[in-house]
């Protein structure tokens, strides 16, 4: 048994809370002293320990004790499973939760990043994922749907283990950053000596992301590619965007194989 000072000081609670839950009718001392000293026995301490971890997940004093009731009547070992059931449960919502805020708050930082600014769209997109976690399942499993359709079964883990714009990936931060300089300079001619670096930095990470599969990576090209006039189908690939990719990657390919002739050339001369 402890007094409810003792039970305050080891469990770092304050008596003012022992004696509110007291008040509140989900923590009542098992025994009151003649004196009228409070003292808690080990189901108390059960009860408290159950309490603390429902009110770090939010619940309130009123919800608390409907959890509490359903548990009466129950032996102590079912209580205790009950009880350590429930806080798994809520702990599994809330770490979905949490993700799903994750993952929308990466998505909306990296907008911010490469546009300087959030569109409508996607602060609506924002708030409806907060409010709806079964929209966000859905969307997830029709895009995995869409994979899974498009791509064969030996080209699919490429394509999953791309970097997703919603996931903490250096990855995503490199193709921001690399997104931000192509649309500075989506004005240059291709040959110039800007848009050849941006060339030469789209297909290092090309042949990186995908495996060395140039089969994978053109399907996937055309996958993502906007049709004339729609709007991006990947965050930051436009109409624009795509088009200019295409036209400095073909000059950057061109200029390289003509350096590789001119060498062959050379050599042979030589010889």
């Amino acid at each position: 048994m402890y007094k409810i000072g003792q039970l305050a000081k080891e469990a770092g609670i304050s008596i003012r809370t022992l004696r509110y839950y007291d008040e509140m009718g989900i923590l009542t001392p098992s025994f009151i002293s003649d004196a009228g000293y409070r003292y808690y026995n080990e189901d108390d301490i059960m009860k408290l320990h159950h309490i603390t971890t429902l009110k770090q997940l939010g619940f309130t004093l009123g919800q608390i004790r409907n959890v509490l009731e359903t548990e009466a009547g129950e032996s102590h070992a079912e209580k205790w499973t009950h009880a350590i059931r429930v806080q798994l449960d809520l702990l599994q919502d809330e770490k979905h939760r949490l993700e799903l805020l994750e993952r929308r708050l990466l998505t909306t930082l990296r907008t911010i990043e490469l546009r300087g600014d959030v569109p409508v769209e996607e602060l609506v997109l924002f708030i409806q994922m907060l409010h709806s976690r079964e929209a966000d399942s859905a969307a997830k499993s029709v895009q995995r749907n869409n994979r899974v359709r498009q791509f064969a079964p030996d080209e699919l883990p490429i394509i999953e283990k791309l970097p997703k714009m919603d996931e903490d990936d250096p990855r995503s931060d490199e193709w921001i950053g690399l997104l931000r300089d192509i649309h500075r300079h989506l004005e240059e001619p291709p040959d110039s000596p800007a848009s050849r670096q941006l060339a030469q930095r789209l297909l290092t990470i090309g042949e990186g992301w995908f495996d060395g599969r140039e089969d994978v990576l053109e399907k996937y090209w055309k996958w993502i590619r906007p049709e004339a006039g729609e709007s991006e189908k990947v965050l930051g690939l436009d109409e624009d965007t795509v088009n200019y990719i295409d036209r400095i990657v073909d000059e950057y390919l061109r200029h390289e194989q003509e350096q590789q002739t001119d060498k062959t050339k050379g050599r042979d001369r030589n010889e």
